[in-house]
Formats: C-alpha cells, structure tokens, sequence
C-alpha cells in the first residue's frame, strides 16, 4: 500500500492509538461532589498529559475514550498515569480499562 493510501486509512505511521475505561462514581451523580471529581479526572489526569477524551454514560457506568492531542502520540505511559490516578479515588470504582488500540479499527 502506498504513502498516501496508508495515511488515507491510518494505517501503519499513520495509525492513532487511545485506550477507554469506564467507571462508576460511588457517591451521587448530582451532587458538588461529582462535578468536582470530573473537573480534576479532565484537567488534572486527562489534559495535565496532553490527551483528550470523549465519553458517554450508560446505565451502571461512565465509559470514557483518550488519546493525546496529536493522536500518534499516546502512550503506554500516558495510559498507566491515568489508570493509577484512578485506582487511587476511593469515590470510583474501575469497571473495564482497554490496553492501547487502534483509535479507528479497534484492534
């Protein structure tokens, strides 16, 4: 496949890695409390490390979705900092956490 193909289909150099987890806040979902659990998990654990994430809620979890700004460049690393700030809350409780995968094809 040549250059131009592999970056059309981000493949090979071209790939993007992220990893996601999902979790559960303990306490209430409305209270002070949780605003300020998601404000430090998004400014001090996710954008402190150059990443960026994305999430949804389902019914028993919050699942979210990094990867760093520049898509190429997350890492092992990057996802063990975010793993250990979360297993060191006792407000959450860890549900799943991917290892890094491909942002697009998901393998």
């Amino acid at each position: 496949m040549n250059k131009r193909l592999r970056k059309k289909y981000r493949v090979g150099e071209f790939s993007e890695l992220c990893f996601s987890f999902s979790f559960e806040y303990k306490g209430d979902v409305e209270s002070p409390a949780c605003e300020e659990f998601l404000r430090s998990l998004i400014e001090d654990c996710i954008e402190a490390q150059s990443l960026d994430c994305e999430g949804h809620l389902t019914e028993d979890a919050c699942v979210i979705t990094v990867c760093a700004i520049d898509p190429k460049a997350t890492n092992q690393e990057q996802l063990d900092s975010v793993k250990t700030w979360l297993e060191a809350r006792e407000d959450v409780e860890i549900k799943a956490f991917s290892p890094l995968m491909d942002r697009w094809y998901g393998v």
